[in-house]
C-alpha cells in the first residue's frame, strides 16, 4: 500500500476512527489522540499488514488498543452532552449516540469491532467475518448475542 492509498484509507474513516475512540475513552481530547496514535502507529506497522482488505479492522483494533491505553490512564466523564463541541466536523448524534450505547454495555473488543464494522461501516456479516479473520458462524453469533444483550439494556 502506497503513501497516498494510505492517507486515502484513513481519510475516509477518520471519524469513524474518532468515535470509536470516544466511546470508549469517553473524553473528546483523548479521542483524538487515541485516533492520531492509531494512526501513527498503522504507519509505521503497515508492512506488518498482511491483507489489505482487512485495513479498516486492523486500523480499528489498533485505535481500540490506543484508547485503552489511554483511559487507564485518564477518568472518563460520565455526561455524552460535553462532547458535542469537541467535535472539529458536523456532529453526528446516531454515531455518537451508538458509541456511547456499545461503551456503556460492557462488551467484549472483538463484539465491539463487529457492531462498529456492520453499523458504522455498513459491511455484511460476511465481509465482517473476512475483515476480522472469525468464522462467519462466530461473527453471527457473536453479533446476535450482542443484540440480544443491547436490547435487553435498553429494555426493548
Amino acid at each position: 500500500m502506497t503513501k497516498e492509498e494510505f492517507a486515502s484509507r484513513v481519510s475516509g474513516c477518520d471519524r469513524k476512527l474518532y468515535l470509536y475512540a470516544l466511546s470508549i475513552v469517553r473524553n473528546a481530547e483523548d479521542a483524538k489522540d487515541a485516533a492520531a496514535s492509531a494512526v501513527a502507529y498503522a504507519w509505521e506497522k503497515l508492512s506488518e499488514l498482511r491483507d489489505e482488505t482487512k485495513f479498516d479492522a486492523w486500523l480499528l483494533k489498533i485505535t481500540y488498543r490506543e484508547a485503552i491505553k489511554i483511559k487507564r490512564h485518564n477518568r472518563p466523564y460520565e455526561d455524552v452532552s460535553e462532547f458535542s463541541e469537541a467535535f472539529s466536523y458536523e456532529l453526528n448524534t446516531e454515531d455518537l449516540e451508538f458509541l456511547d450505547i456499545l461503551s456503556r454495555a460492557g462488551l467484549d473488543e472483538k463484539t465491539n469491532s463487529i457492531l462498529t464494522l456492520r453499523f458504522m461501516y455498513m459491511y455484511t456479516l460476511e465481509e465482517i467475518s473476512a475483515q476480522t479473520g472469525m468464522p462467519l458462524s462466530s461473527v453471527k453469533t457473536k453479533y446476535y448475542r450482542a443484540l440480544d444483550k443491547l436490547a435487553k439494556k435498553l429494555g426493548l
